[in-house]
């Protein structure tokens, strides 16, 4: 579980939650970053807690470069994320990718966003209610390669979509000169193989090596006679 400014947020796999590797703080750029371990195709889900700041916030999400949007905070608690909305009773959930490390030079800038997930955290006033957002198209391509949906799952019923959301305004900001919040904390998680932590040094290796067997000198029943 990564913490910071009274935040923390953490990523849950299979009902438990991925221990984090290497975490660094960023002061200035208020962020806090780490290593995890992710398998192609493996479902996730992103978590995040107020510890009782009592001040509104709303969350997004990134994945591999791909916007989507969190959940309102009131001040306290948890919320969750597992996947992206396909209509008011469906959605897709979130999976791993595929990360190619060895991309060329060309694709670098490109591939910035491969295999990392980011939360950013917004302090925020709800002004008003307002009807459910519209449906997020999904991305033809990521990376220039992946097909539409790749980014996810396939769909699976979800509990239904509220009918309104919030408009919002910053936080202790009341005259037009911001009009959109600032990011308060951010969470990144850059994720790999195991097995590639593990060749690069970032987690400890896991492989369980079978105990050698201890060399016993054996006697002889009978003592050999050398041959004159």
């Amino acid at each position: 579980m990564l913490t910071h400014r009274g935040f923390s947020a953490w990523i849950v796999v299979d009902g438990k939650e991925v221990p984090e590797h290497l975490v660094a703080v960023d002061i200035d750029a208020n962020r806090v970053s780490c290593w995890i371990p992710g398998e192609e195709g493996q479902r996730f889900s992103v978590y995040w807690k107020d510890h009782g700041g009592r001040i509104d916030t709303c969350a997004f999400i990134t994945l591999d470069g791909f916007v989507v949007p969190g959940r309102f905070l009131f001040g306290e608690g948890v919320a969750c994320r597992e996947g992206v909305r396909t209509s008011r009773t469906t959605e897709r959930p979130f999976i791993f990718q595929k990360v190619h490390d060895e991309a060329t030079s060309t694709m670098q800038a490109m591939a910035k966003d491969a295999g990392m997930i980011a939360l950013r955290i917004k302090r925020i006033t709800r002004v008003a209610s307002k009807p459910a957002n519209a449906l997020q198209s999904l991305p033809s391509a990521v990376l220039g390669k992946r097909k539409a949906g790749d980014l996810f799952g396939e769909e699976a019923p979800a509990f239904e979509q509220y009918s309104s959301t919030w408009s919002v305004k910053p936080y202790g900001q009341n005259g037009p000169s911001c009009k959109e919040p600032k990011t308060y904390v951010s969470f990144v998680f850059r994720y790999r193989t195991r097995e590639f932590l593990e060749a690069q040094g970032i987690i400890p290796e896991s492989a369980v090596r079978p105990p050698q067997r201890p060399l016993i000198a054996l006697r002889l029943a009978f003592p050999i006679k050398r041959r004159k």
